[in-house]
Parts: structure tokens; C-alpha cells; sequence
């Protein structure tokens, strides 16, 4: 009877322990939870505030250029605070920094697409030489460039920044796609790097030195940059190209 009794207390015990424990854990659970709600909550928001002052920032940008653009400029067109955009970009610098590199790398991103591929060096050019030729005489990518040669003498490290992110960059890909094409035995070229920078100019041309001197050349139609391109690829790989390549590139003999 005894231990009847002693074995009943137990379990009462027990069972009282067990659902004891079980009461603070689950109320820690329920507060990790809302803690984690709450801060993505609070990271959702500042990422919400983060984009209005860069995008803000970018629209300024192409309107008063870097020297005439003010932080109250970004906050009244953006909304948030001054602290906020301290927070987020630690300054002026910062956030032009932030936004340059961002539009930088979206107009660089598609390009790099092209000389990602495997595709022959003609149709790889062609594809490649399309994409740039549109993309430089949007007026958004002139106005920009306008900025850059117009004041970029005092922002060095922003320009050089740009530069590393974005032409260099963009140069660099095209003359490691031209490496591996003449590895492949596609073409024969002695030096990638000086081919690339010349493919470039073919297309671009003197589109930025015209519009430094604010005298732009009339916008292109998509006939015309598809011609430019074709005769620029033509001139660019049966000029490089050894007379043993050449039929691969369709160069003729």
C-alpha cells in the first residue's frame, strides 16, 4: 500500500515537472519568434528605406549631377532622415558610391552575358557589339556619361571605382572570351587584351567624344546600330585573324 502510494506521489511528480519545464520553453519559443518577426520586420524596412534614397539618388544624379546634389536633396525626394542615410551609406560619398556601382554592374551584367557563352566568335561579337551599341546612346546612359567627364576630375576615387567596375571590367571579359576562342583554334590573335580594347572603339566610336563636346550624333535605329556592329565584326576578325583562320571566322580566303 505503502508503495502504491509512493509510486502514485511519483508520478504526480513527475508529471508536474514535465509540464512545469515545458511552459518556459514554450513561452521562450514564442518570444524568439516574435523577436525574429520583428527584426525582419525592421530589415525589411531599412532595405525598403535603402532603396528609396539610392534610387532617389540616381534620378538627382542625372538631374543636378555629383556637385550639385545635396543630402536634403535625396531625404526630401526619398523621405527617411538623415540619420537613416548615415546609417545606411555613412555619408554623401557612400551613397553615390553605392549607386554608381549598382547601375554600373546592371549595365555590365548583360554584356558579360554574351561572353559567358561558348558561341563562335562571330555570332559572340555580333551579339556582344548589339547589347553596348544600344546601350551607350540611351539618353540616360549619355547624360550620365556627361557627368562623368564634366565633374569627375573631383571625384577621382568614384570615377576609378566606376572604371575598375564597369569598362575595365566589361574589357576584360571580352578579352578572356577572345583567349579561350583562340584556344579552341577559332582564331589567332597575339594579344587579347589589345584586340578587346580595339573591338570596343570599332563599336563605340567617337559616340563620348561627341557628347564632351555636348554635340551628341542623332539617335540610331536598331537597323542601323545591327549594321555598324556587322561591319564592325567583319573589319575586326579578317583583320586579326591569320589567313589560316580566316574561313573558320567566315572571312573567306
Amino acid at each position: 500500500m505503502r508503495f502504491a502510494i509512493a509510486f502514485t506521489n511519483t508520478v504526480r511528480y513527475s508529471t508536474h515537472c514535465a509540464l512545469h519545464d515545458q511552459e518556459p520553453k514554450t513561452t521562450e519559443t514564442r518570444l524568439m519568434s516574435h523577436t525574429s518577426e520583428k527584426h525582419e520586420t525592421q530589415s525589411s524596412r531599412r532595405s525598403a528605406r535603402r532603396r528609396a534614397m539610392m534610387d532617389a539618388a540616381w534620378t538627382l544624379i542625372l538631374e543636378k549631377g555629383f556637385s550639385g546634389l545635396t543630402l536634403n536633396d535625396v531625404i526630401s525626394r526619398s523621405g527617411g532622415s538623415r540619420t537613416t542615410l548615415y546609417e545606411a551609406f555613412g555619408g554623401k560619398d557612400g551613397l553615390f558610391e553605392a549607386v554608381m556601382m549598382e547601375r554600373c554592374m546592371e549595365f555590365s551584367a548583360e554584356l558579360h552575358i554574351s561572353l559567358e557563352t561558348d558561341l563562335p566568335p562571330r555570332d559572340a561579337l555580333t551579339d556582344f557589339g548589339t547589347k553596348l551599341a544600344k546601350k551607350i546612346v540611351t539618353e540616360e546612359v549619355s547624360r550620365f556619361t556627361q557627368i562623368l567627364y564634366s565633374e569627375g576630375q573631383h571625384f577621382l576615387p568614384l570615377i576609378e571605382k566606376f572604371f575598375e567596375i564597369g569598362p575595365d571590367s566589361t574589357r576584360k571579359h571580352l578579352s578572356d572570351y577572345l583567349s579561350r576562342q583562340q584556344k579552341l583554334g577559332r582564331i589567332t590573335i597575339d594579344n587579347p587584351d589589345h584586340a578587346a580594347e580595339i573591338f570596343e572603339a570599332m563599336v563605340i566610336g567617337d559616340w563620348q567624344s561627341r557628347l564632351m563636346k555636348h554635340n551628341p550624333r542623332p539617335p540610331m535605329t536598331n537597323e542601323q546600330i545591327e549594321q555598324r556592329v556587322s561591319c564592325a565584326v567583319d573589319i575586326f576578325l579578317c583583320g586579326l585573324t591569320t589567313s589560316d583562320h580566316r574561313d573558320t571566322v567566315g572571312c573567306g580566303s
